[in-house]
C-alpha cells in the first residue's frame, strides 16, 4: 500500500471489477483514454482483474482510494512493460471513475505515488507515458510533474474512424530525484509550473 495525502493506492481485490467494470463501458471516461472503445461484460472483468492480481511481474495495477475512512475506489492505475533488464517501464493511464474527484490534486498525489514506486521500490531508470495529441490536460500533467516530450507518434492510434496521434514522454531517475531534492514536487511549485504552462500556451 501507497499512502499520500489524499489517496493511497492497493493492490487489486476480487470485487473491483465492478467499479472497473462500469468505469470501462462509460464512453464519457474512455474518451480521455488512448485506446478503442469496446463494451467489456462484467465476466470477462473479472477474469482480468484476478489474472492482474496473480500476474505481476510485468504489469503491477492499483487501486486508487481515498485516504479518508471511507476507503472509497475512486479509479485505478498502474505500471506497464516493467522491463528489470534495462531498467525501464511504461506509466499506465490514470482512470478517475469519480466524477466528484477529478481535481488536480488526486492526479498529482497518484503520480507522485507511482514516481515513487517506480524509482525508489523498483530502481527504474526511465518510466515513459503517452496521451492523444488532444488531450490537452492529459498533456499539461504530464509537462508540470517533469516528464520531457520525445517526440510524437504519428497515426498510433485508431479511434472514431479515424487515425490520431499520440505525445511520447518520459522522465529518468536522476530527473525525478532531481526535482524531488530541489523541492519541485511540493504542490504549490507544481501549481506554479501549470500556470507557466498555461501562459506559454495562450502567447502561441
Amino acid at each position: 500500500m501507497i499512502i499520500g495525502k489524499r489517496v493511497y493506492l492497493r493492490a487489486f481485490e476480487p470485487d473491483d471489477y465492478i467499479l472497473i467494470n462500469k468505469w470501462r463501458n462509460c464512453l464519457e471516461i474512455q474518451e480521455l483514454t488512448s485506446g478503442t472503445f469496446r463494451y467489456v461484460s462484467a465476466e470477462r472483468e473479472r477474469e482480468w482483474v484476478l489474472s492482474k492480481i496473480k500476474n505481476d511481474s510485468e504489469d503491477i495495477y492499483w487501486s486508487i482510494c481515498l485516504n479518508d475512512e471511507s476507503k472509497k475506489m475512486i479509479g485505478y492505475t498502474s505500471i506497464n512493460q516493467i522491463d528489470l533488464i534495462h531498467r525501464k517501464a511504461f506509466h499506465g493511464g490514470i482512470i478517475i471513475g469519480d466524477k466528484d474527484y477529478r481535481d488536480g490534486q488526486i492526479l498529482i498525489d497518484t503520480i507522485l505515488h507511482t514516481f515513487s514506486y517506480a524509482f525508489d521500490e523498483l530502481n527504474l531508470n526511465r518510466l515513459e507515458a503517452k496521451c492523444l495529441l488532444e488531450h490537452q490536460t492529459s498533456y499539461k500533467m504530464l509537462k508540470i510533474m517533469g516528464y520531457s516530450l520525445e517526440g510524437i507518434k504519428r497515426q498510433a492510434i485508431y479511434k472514431h474512424g479515424k487515425y490520431h496521434d499520440q505525445y511520447l514522454f518520459s522522465i529518468l531517475k536522476l530527473e525525478y530525484n532531481s526535482l524531488l531534492t530541489s523541492n519541485e514536487f511540493e504542490i504549490d511549485n507544481i501549481l506554479k509550473r501549470l500556470k507557466r504552462l498555461k501562459q506559454e500556451n495562450k502567447k502561441k
